[in-house]
């Protein structure tokens, strides 16, 4: 159903037993999410030596769009949508495999962040090398607006 809106797609069950009327709630849906946000983020990391600079989440925005329940087939999916000099943006959503209906979108502002000093520093060229390549294109860097 969103096969051509995200470059990682996976297959998933919701949680619990199904048929028991178990509604998901927020956390159980970020969750599945999440744990997609955590393999692109390996995936990425794959073959560069990081030293002190890892992948950080600084935000994350959800919007809960419709319910789902335990044992129900989902579909997952997650792509890159965006750069700064020191940040990436990727879009995530969790939708119904049978009729493609949004349960949840999310946007994970992910930070490159120096563990040594705690600080966002700039992305290290050889980590966005790998997301480009993930993503099959180019993302430019954007500025962000001056206050």
């Amino acid at each position: 159903m969103h096969e051509d809106e995200y470059t990682i797609i996976e297959d998933v069950v919701a949680p619990g037993e199904a048929g028991s009327q178990h509604h998901l709630v927020d956390y159980e849906t970020q969750e599945l999410v999440s744990k997609l946000w955590s393999k692109y983020v390996a995936l990425a990391r794959e073959g560069f030596e990081s030293g002190d600079v890892v992948p950080a989440p600084r935000r994350i925005t959800t919007v809960l769009d419709n319910e789902c329940f335990a044992g129900q087939a989902l579909q997952r999916g997650i792509k890159a949508i965006a750069r700064t000099r020191r940040t990436y943006t990727l879009q995530a959503a969790l939708w119904h495999a049978d009729d493609g209906r949004m349960v949840v979108t999310s946007e994970f502002v992910t930070v490159a962040a120096d563990r040594s000093t705690g600080s966002a520093v700039e992305i290290p060229a050889e980590l966005w090398a790998n997301v480009e390549r993930i993503e099959g294109h180019e993302i430019p860097i954007t500025e962000r607006p001056s206050s």
